[in-house]
């Protein structure tokens, strides 16, 4: 079904910011809708500019590709805009993917929903809808719409932005909705504050997620350097560079979701850099074990290196033939294991027990063992949980094969 956009944006400059080309993090709002618009499903937009016209095209021509395919018109009498489902968008705005998402699925129960802020509004509108009152809809409002979708504005982002006391909230609130729900306590409040900090000053430069995402596999691989070094000292700075890489290895999707350079490559490139760190770590931990004579004193840490290679490459091997036997993407968190979105005491369980297998937990485990000079003792607890892993991977497919042969 295609759909499209209807953006008026032909505001003149009588605010404190202009309310179509302020920056926000170096992308315009105008920039910010179309991206959003795109990411949820918008083939093409037509911009009512006024007297930003020249403007408009000035700065949308400079993006190539392009966001989404544009059409330009002075006001909404010079165009036969061919009624479709379409957006409805009075003023650009800065707008999360999901109240655009949430407003399109909405219009199945056959009503009009919209969101206003600021005096501006957002609203879905099905083909059917657009042949009545249409009058009232060719101004800068949906009057007779309905206002009843609702949508938890706390979590989400639709403001225009007119004045400064406007663009300082829009900001925070950009930020803010960087934290994944799928992040441990670890990550949401000791990692992220320090990661976003990062993407904020780096959101201004021209600085890639992907560039960033090679840069912390390049601290991997002196992370393995101080792992074969071994001692006290040198596996305490090897931890200490785990757990930074643990930090800002958050900072790649942080920037790409705030620059909107989210790809199916970069997702596989922070996946494989990711894991190509625990392993570079890994092998620099046994290494070093073996060349300081660790062996002789702890005979169990040879056992528990052993399985920990074993377990991880059964574990790593079992969750990339998932993501590609079933078209999950490219990250581990499309993994869906058996105990997910159930209810009861066992499920609960199991999601306390995999904040221990997560990345942000484990590295600062690691470190608090180097500070107390027993970092080899992290073999046996990657053991432990790559065994575990890669049990619930197996069942992991399991499933997923059995939804699949039940779609077919």
């Amino acid at each position: 079904m295609s759909t499209t956009a209807l953006i008026f944006a032909n505001q003149s400059k009588t605010q404190e910011f202009h309310p179509v080309f302020t920056k926000v993090y170096q992308m315009t709002v105008i920039e910010r809708t179309l991206h959003a618009l795109e990411r949820a499903g918008v083939k093409k937009a037509v911009l009512i500019c006024g007297e930003n016209e020249a403007q408009l095209k000035q700065l949308l021509a400079k993006k190539k590709p392009p966001v989404i395919a544009l059409d330009y018109f002075q006001n909404i009498t010079d165009t036969s805009f061919k009624r479709e489902d379409a957006f409805l968008i009075t003023e650009p705005i800065v707008v999360s993917i999901d109240v655009l998402k949430k407003l399109k699925a909405a219009t199945e129960d056959g009503k009009i929903h919209s969101v206003t802020t600021h005096n501006a509004t957002v609203a879905y509108i099905a083909k059917s809808e657009w042949s009545q009152s249409d009058k009232k809809r060719q101004s800068q409002n949906v009057g007779g719409t309905e206002f009843d979708l609702i949508i938890d504005m706390s979590k989400e982002i639709c403001t225009t932005i007119h004045t400064k006391a406007q663009l300082k909230p829009t900001k925070k609130a950009l930020i803010k909705s960087l934290t994944k729900s799928t992040d441990g306590w670890v990550a949401s409040n000791l990692n992220r504050p320090i990661s976003t900090s990062f993407s904020r000053i780096l959101a201004h430069t021209l600085i890639t997620p992907n560039q960033f995402t090679v840069f912390t596999g390049i601290i991997a691989l002196v992370t393995g350097y101080f792992m074969v070094m071994g001692g006290y000292w040198n596996w305490l700075i090897a931890a200490g560079l785990f757990h930074l890489t643990s930090v800002m290895d958050g900072v790649d999707g942080e920037l790409a979701r705030l620059k909107f350079k989210s790809s199916p490559f970069g997702q596989w490139l922070d996946t494989v850099v990711d894991n190509l760190s625990y392993i570079v770590g890994l092998g620099g931990l046994i290494v070093g074990v073996y060349l300081n004579g660790v062996l002789t004193e702890m005979p169990m840490v040879k056992w528990a290196g052993i399985f920990a290679v074993i377990f991880s490459v059964l574990a790593l091997g079992s969750l990339y033939l998932y993501l590609l036997r079933f078209g999950k993407g490219g990250t581990l968190l499309n993994v869906e294991y058996g105990y997910q979105n159930q209810t009861g005491w066992y499920p609960k369980m199991m999601e306390v027990a995999a904040a221990f297998g997560k990345r942000d937990l484990f590295a600062l485990l690691f470190l608090i063992l180097a500070i107390f000079g027993q970092l080899p003792m992290a073999l046996g607890y990657v053991a432990i949980m790559a065994a575990a892993v890669f049990g619930f991977s197996l069942q992991a497919h399991l499933i997923a094969g059995r939804k699949a042969k039940e779609a077919a």
